[in-house]
């Protein structure tokens, strides 16, 4: 007797990936969603148009009376917020939610002849901008050829002189012998090393010492003297300086405090011995202007001013 033949059992083939992500986007929710979206897309334009501008709104405007910066020393203008904003061009368009006013202010700021350097720009609302900057320190006054004063900072930046009496010229170091002219804009250096080296000494002399008077009203200074360039590339460490005393005498210093000459004498040193001179003999009584050379590292040498040779340029 013959077997009935096997059933045999039917294969069915699983659907493709592309078969499933048909069946997948094809449903009527997902078909409605994508029409919506594709929609929204279209039609967005005409409907921003629509909505508010809140930019140009008056609660988000932005003007200098809505700047908080670091509280200003005496020397830096009142109206600092203010030339800010007219050097800038800014105009009445400033807004709180533009996403790059930041970058703007931090910018108008950075590049004012005042401002040294820009710690953080942060905005809040009510509408404000908080700015956290370091001012330049006016430290000297460069006495140029055919008159006229400019002033400088520590680094021998030139600073407005619009923002300076008559007066102000008094209170600070009076830089003599200088030849040149700025080169740079406010808030550039002047381009001259002897100036910068001028610049470094000053605001080392102007310094208060130990007993909270500066070295230079304590010593009885009043100018410093940029020494005698021999050549237009000569450089900071080349030059050496000599400090005018209210008597008429001279302080030959040498090199600027930068200096890294090996054969220069640190600046506490030169200062110690200026003071000890000073304390012992002064600077000033004697019958005739006199020259304290205090660069020998074996201790300071007089000489009368009338028979020192003009020589002190570059050592």
């Amino acid at each position: 007797m013959a077997r009935a033949p096997a059933s045999r059992k039917r294969k069915t083939k699983s659907p493709t990936i592309r078969q499933r992500l048909v069946l997948w986007m094809f449903r009527p929710t997902r078909l409605v969603l994508a029409a919506a979206l594709a929609l929204s897309w279209l039609f967005w334009p005409q409907v921003e148009r629509q909505l508010p501008q809140l930019e140009t709104r008056e609660e988000y405007h932005i003007g200098p009376e809505h700047v908080i910066i670091t509280p200003p020393p005496h020397w830096v203008p009142p109206d600092l917020v203010e030339q800010v904003f007219a050097r800038a061009g800014f105009d009445e368009s400033l807004s709180l939610l533009d996403p790059s006013l930041s970058e703007k202010i931090a910018l108008a700021f950075y590049t004012h002849p005042w401002i040294e350097g820009l710690k953080q720009v942060r905005k809040s609302y009510p509408v404000r901008v908080h700015v956290e900057v370091v001012y330049r320190e006016p430290v000297a006054m460069v006495e140029v050829v055919g008159g006229g004063y400019y002033p400088i900072d520590r680094h021998g930046h030139l600073l407005p002189n619009t923002d300076f009496s008559a007066a102000d010229i008094e209170r600070y170091p009076i830089i003599k012998d200088v030849t040149s002219v700025p080169l740079g804009n406010l808030g550039e250096s002047w381009g001259d090393p002897a100036v910068t080296g001028a610049a470094q000494l000053s605001a080392v002399l102007t310094r208060n010492n130990e007993a909270g008077q500066s070295w230079w009203t304590a010593l009885g200074l009043e100018t410093i003297h940029a020494p005698r360039r021999l050549a237009m590339d000569d450089e900071v460490d080349n030059l050496q300086f000599r400090i005018g005393t209210s008597g008429g005498s001279q302080i030959l210093w040498g090199r600027a405090p930068a200096t890294r000459h090996p054969g220069e004498l640190t600046v506490p040193k030169k200062l110690k011995r200026m003071a000890e001179y000073h304390h012992i003999n002064g600077f000033d009584d004697a019958l005739e202007p006199f020259v304290l050379d205090i660069r020998p590292w074996r201790g300071t040498k007089r000489s009368l001013l009338a028979a020192e040779p003009d020589t002190l340029t570059r050592q």
